[in-house]
C-alpha cells in the first residue's frame, strides 16, 4: 500500500504593492512598541456576531485562536481581523512579513486544502500582499493530522503602513485568512478544531 503523503506548496501574491525602501531589522525598530487599541473580527469563520476568538499577546508577539473556525468542501471559510495600531513613534513604517497557522486536517486522498493570508492597511485598500500554499494529499489512504504552515511575504512586495506622524497613529491593519477545500464527489476534507494563526513585522524609517 503506498503511504499517505502530505505534500505542501508555498507562494506569495502581491496586488499593486510599492517597492520598499530597505528595511530595517528588529533590534532598530522603534522603541517602545506600539499598542493594539483594539481588535474586531468579521467572516465566515469568526463572524463579528460571535467571533469566538481568542487573543493573547501584545502587538509584537499576538496569536489569534478562531475556536470556531472549520472547512468542509461545501465553501471556503475566512476570518479577517482588523487591528487599530497606536502609540508608535513618529517617522516609521510598519508591515507583516511574516505569517504562520496551525490546525487539524482531514483529507481523503486527492483532495487538497488551499490556504491564503491577506494584509492590506485600510488607509490604501488597494495594496494588499497574499501569502498561499497547498497542502495535498497524494497518498491512498485518507490522512489526519495537525499542521503547521509558514510563509515570508519578499522584501519587493511587502505592503507598509503609511507613515507615523506625530500623533503616533499606525493606522488600521486587515489581516485575512482563507481556507478552500478542493475535493471530488465522494472526497472528504475538513481543517478546523481551534486553527491558530500569528504573524511577524518589519519596519522601515519614512
Amino acid at each position: 500500500m503506498r503511504p499517505t503523503t502530505l505534500l505542501p506548496i508555498l507562494s506569495t501574491l502581491a496586488a499593486a504593492a510599492p517597492t520598499p525602501e530597505a528595511a530595517v531589522s528588529a533590534r532598530d525598530a522603534p522603541s517602545p512598541s506600539p499598542r493594539v487599541a483594539s481588535v474586531s473580527y468579521s467572516g465566515s469563520g469568526c463572524p463579528s456576531s460571535a467571533p469566538a476568538v481568542e487573543r493573547s499577546g501584545g502587538f509584537d508577539d499576538m496569536s489569534l485562536r478562531m475556536k470556531a473556525f472549520e472547512a468542509t468542501p461545501a465553501a471556503s471559510v475566512n476570518c479577517q481581523a482588523h487591528l487599530l495600531i497606536a502609540g508608535s513613534a513618529q517617522g516609521w513604517q510598519v508591515a507583516v512579513r511574516d505569517v504562520s497557522f496551525r490546525g487539524h486536517l482531514v483529507l481523503d486522498p486527492g483532495a487538497s486544502l488551499d490556504y491564503y493570508v491577506t494584509s492590506f492597511w485600510s488607509q490604501d485598500a488597494d495594496k494588499t500582499s497574499t501569502v498561499r500554499g497547498t497542502f495535498s494529499n497524494s497518498g491512498s489512504d485518507r490522512l489526519t493530522q495537525d499542521v503547521t504552515a509558514h510563509g515570508s511575504v519578499p522584501d519587493g512586495q511587502i505592503v507598509y503602513s503609511p507613515c507615523v506622524g506625530s500623533g503616533g497613529d499606525v493606522g488600521l491593519l486587515n489581516v485575512n485568512f482563507r481556507v478552500a477545500l478542493q475535493a471530488d464527489g465522494a472526497q472528504y476534507g475538513y481543517f478546523g478544531k481551534g486553527a491558530d494563526e500569528n504573524w511577524s513585522y518589519v519596519w522601515r524609517r519614512c
